[in-house]
């Protein structure tokens, strides 16, 4: 079983890509998809992360009916693209370890990030299933992901209420998400938008910790982001972040390492970002 960690370093295989800290200097390698299967494969009735992973309402007496469905489960090391935008994937993932980053390009060439995944999360699922992904996965640590063929996602959704409904509920946590990340780009400051980002983020792990009693993440955690993604997310240039990034650092809001960004006082943090962690949280109504 892969431990559920952060080694960052960055990614590209059509786009560059720069590891930076607060202010250093970047890494342009380029890598292409790195993959290996898992010898042992995690067993669908002792994962750690089910309770935040698509079959979390799947009864115990049924998981291993619903693990024949899994393909297999995979390691990518990070830089590694988990599928690209414009291209067909016969697979959908459910993340296991590690962290992705879900981007598209914009006929400019630039980045517009849309969010980073973290473990449990759903990747590659989209309305048209057997249409080109509209967007792009990308590792940006080693990560873990239970392969699942599109056509067995499909039989299952159709076949089993339980993951008809968290489907339903992960969809509109996902919405949740894209209006506060609309208003945070659209409507706040870039110091605002920026710490919302970041504590949001921050927010997601704490709570995967919590929930799921894993000691792999310390305290404070390290976000495996840097200015390059902060900027992809929140629509600045890298220039700009990194003026931002470094005034939150001496209010000693935020800590800076290479490839990773620390928050070191949450609860002002919060309030710079107008974060209610309440705007994200879906009341299980199915």
């Amino acid at each position: 079983m892969a431990a559920i960690g952060f080694t960052v370093t960055a990614y590209s295989l059509r786009q560059q890509y720069a590891v930076q800290s607060c202010g250093g200097p970047g890494d342009n390698r380029m890598l292409d998809s790195v993959r290996e299967k898992q010898k042992n494969e995690t067993q669908c009735e002792v994962c750690p992360i089910r309770s935040m992973a698509l079959f979390k309402r799947v009864p115990e007496d049924q998981l291993g009916q619903t693990q024949n469905h899994r393909s297999s489960q995979m390691t990518y090391e990070a830089k590694s693209h988990l599928y690209h935008e414009g291209e067909t994937s016969a697979h959908v993932y459910t993340l296991f370890s590690g962290c992705v980053k879900l981007y598209k390009t914009l006929k400019n060439g630039k980045i517009q990030g849309l969010r980073f995944a973290t473990p449990g999360d759903f990747l590659g699922f989209q309305g048209d299933l057997e249409g080109a992904m509209h967007h792009g996965a990308v590792a940006l640590t080693d990560i873990t992901v239970c392969a699942f063929p599109k056509d067995e996602v499909y039989r299952m959704i159709c076949e089993h209420k339980d993951i008809a409904s968290e489907l339903i509920m992960k969809n509109a946590k996902m919405m949740a998400f894209c209006q506060e990340h609309l208003a945070s780009t659209g409507a706040k400051s870039a110091v605002e938008s920026i710490a919302f980002t970041l504590i949001e983020f921050n927010h997601r792990l704490k709570q995967l910790n919590k929930t799921n009693k894993l000691s792999h993440y310390k305290d404070p955690i390290d976000l495996p982001i840097t200015q390059e993604d902060l900027a992809d997310a929140v629509g600045l240039t890298a220039i700009h972040v990194n003026r931002t990034l470094k005034q939150l650092k001496q209010d000693n809001l935020i800590a800076c390492g290479k490839g990773k960004i620390q928050v070191l006082n949450e609860e002002k943090l919060k309030l710079l970002a107008h974060f209610d962690p309440n705007c994200l949280h879906v009341s299980n109504i199915l």
